[in-house]
């Protein structure tokens, strides 16, 4: 079964409750910055342990101790600001919690990373609900993403804000989730009397989120310009809200990865027991704070104490190497041996953590695998159904716009389940010349219907063929294999997305001969036998090849 948040409980040895990688502002300086966030730190290990911790952590060296509560340990490298913290102990409800948290300055920046963890079988939702210090660190130590970390909106009116916008999102330093609500075009809106600005109050989410996700706001003029600088398909606009999660890559990688939803489907959202934007922003909410739990965290460049002994072990053996002192050197020796082992350790039992958050998600995929399969099967034989009821086909109404405008929203809309469009086609539409964008769409719909059928077996290639003689259009296949490979990679595309293996597209659709963008029509596609679909890699236009 898959993994349900608001009821499931961990059976790992540890659950991973809160991670967050960040920088620390320093307006007067890293090594300040460092002894704030460590002046946060200390009194709460102080109170969780029911001691103060030693004299060396106020001079910010080394330490442990432990106390009948719980247990900490430090690494501290003044000469390269470093510090790092490893404390566990057990509230007042029994619950045993696990702190990470290190420090670092790398590249004139003082590098900050935390993670929290428990294991006493709390749910997650709950257990996020009372983390106790990360609010402090939140609040206080000036943490940042490219943008503050925050529990406010960003709201960009001015499109000049745009390019900002675009280094937030690219940003390679950011791992949180960033939510977008886009103005509602009230001249479209038709639920009220009176248009609300922004269906999802930003103001109630952005507190909520703090930590876990930063929130935009994008006026009207503002999601234009937006909507000009990526695309449609990557944009958000007229009341619709996206979560762009990290490393989007506008160029080639897949919109849908980043999840957008109309205006229309929050009004009717349904989770729980709320509906509508209510029950949307509640969505968000627990969707964000999931993500700050499962998702794999890039530490490159942070030592927490495992790696951060080591550090100081091999500083204390290059130390000793210029030493006659043979028992300093043994003994520096023995502290570098026992850090690697210690590390080793800590690896072990963190690959098992992951191991077997793995086989939950293997299941989960597959669950889902075998869910999207049958809801196909239904789809289908409910279109099948309808078609003998009415004595026409359940496409008989879908429109066919005379622009390329909305096509890569109109295929997801009308033909969800049956047809792809690969992200490079949806970026050569954008580029389209083909003067008849009409038949574009009905190739599209002959492909996912009369084509489609006979892969099935439910049809035949006479009825397909009828159907594109109909428009004057015909099928064949795309370039000889052997040829095809001269072409570079032209006609091959990375396939299921974001995997390595490569697809051939094998087949095309064309309508006129003529070597002029504007009167010759090709779609280019190949047939996928698992999910049942024809997955178009480029239209409408040729391909580049040797007679192109």
């Amino acid at each position: 079964m898959p993994f349900l948040h608001g009821t499931t409980t961990s059976n790992r040895h540890r659950l991973t409750v809160y991670q967050l990688r960040a920088s620390v502002n320093a307006p007067d300086g890293r090594e300040n910055a460092l002894h704030r966030v460590v002046g946060i730190v200390l009194p709460h290990i102080a109170k969780a342990l029911y001691q103060r911790p030693p004299d060396e952590a106020e001079q910010y060296k080394s330490f442990e101790y432990e106390t009948g509560k719980g247990r900490c340990e430090c690494v501290a490298l003044p000469e390269r600001l470093l510090w790092a913290v490893r404390f566990r102990f057990s509230d007042r409800d029994g619950i045993q919690w696990f702190y990470d948290i290190a420090m670092i300055e790398e590249n004139s920046e003082l590098l900050f990373g935390l993670k929290i963890e428990t294991s006493s079988g709390i749910q997650l939702a709950d257990a996020q609900e009372k983390i106790p210090l990360a609010g402090e660190l939140l609040s206080q130590a000036g943490l940042l993403q490219s943008r503050p970390v925050a529990g406010t909106p960003w709201n960009i009116d001015d499109p000049a804000e745009i390019d900002d916008f675009y280094h937030l999102l690219t940003s390679p330093n950011r791992s949180l989730p960033v939510i977008v609500i886009s103005a509602v075009n009230w001249r479209n809106w038709n639920f009220t009397p009176t248009a609300p600005t922004y269906l999802v109050n930003a103001d109630y989410l952005a507190p909520r989120v703090r930590g876990y996700a930063h929130v935009v706001c994008l006026s009207f003029r503002a999601a234009f310009a937006w909507s000009d600088r990526v695309g449609k398909s990557w944009s958000v606009y007229d009341g619709a809200c996206r979560t762009y999660f990290p490393n989007p890559n506008f160029e080639h990688g897949l919109p849908a990865h980043h999840p957008s939803n109309w205006k229309e489907k929050i009004w009717y959202w349904v989770y729980g027991d709320q509906r509508g934007p209510n029950a949307y922003t509640s969505f968000l909410i627990d969707t964000a704070r999931h993500i700050a739990s499962t998702n794999r965290m890039n530490w490159n460049g942070l030592y927490f104490v495992p790696d951060a002994r080591i550090l100081a072990a091999e500083l204390e053996l290059a130390r000793a190497a210029h030493l006659a002192n043979a028992p300093e050197r043994e003994n520096a020796l023995k502290h570098h041996v026992d850090a690697l082992r210690m590390k080793l350790d800590a690896a072990e039992e963190e690959n098992n953590d992951w191991l077997a958050e793995l086989e939950k998600a293997q299941e989960a995929a597959e669950f889902y695998k075998q869910e999207n399969v049958s809801l196909r099967l239904q789809i289908d034989a409910l279109r099948a159904h309808l078609a003998r009821q009415s004595g026409e086909t359940a496409d008989a109404d879908v429109p066919i716009p005379d622009n390329y405008d909305n096509l890569p929203e109109w295929v997801r809309t009308h033909l969800a389940g049956r047809l792809i469009l690969l992200p490079r086609a949806e970026r050569a539409v954008g580029k389209a010349e083909y003067s008849e964008p009409e038949m574009v769409y009905r190739a599209l719909l002959i492909l996912a219907n009369e084509y489609r059928d006979s892969r099935m077996g439910v049809g035949n290639d006479d009825t397909f063929r009828a159907a594109l003689a109909k428009y004057g259009m015909d099928f064949s296949g795309s370039i000889d294999k052997s040829r095809a490979g001269q072409e570079g990679e032209a006609y091959y595309v990375n396939y299921p997305l974001g995997s390595t293996n490569r697809e051939m597209l094998k087949f095309h659709l064309e309508r006129g001969n003529s070597r002029e963008p504007r009167y010759c029509m090709r779609i280019y596609f190949f047939w996928d036998e698992d999910t049942n679909q024809v997955v178009i890699g480029w239209l409408p236009g040729h391909l580049n090849n040797r007679a192109t």
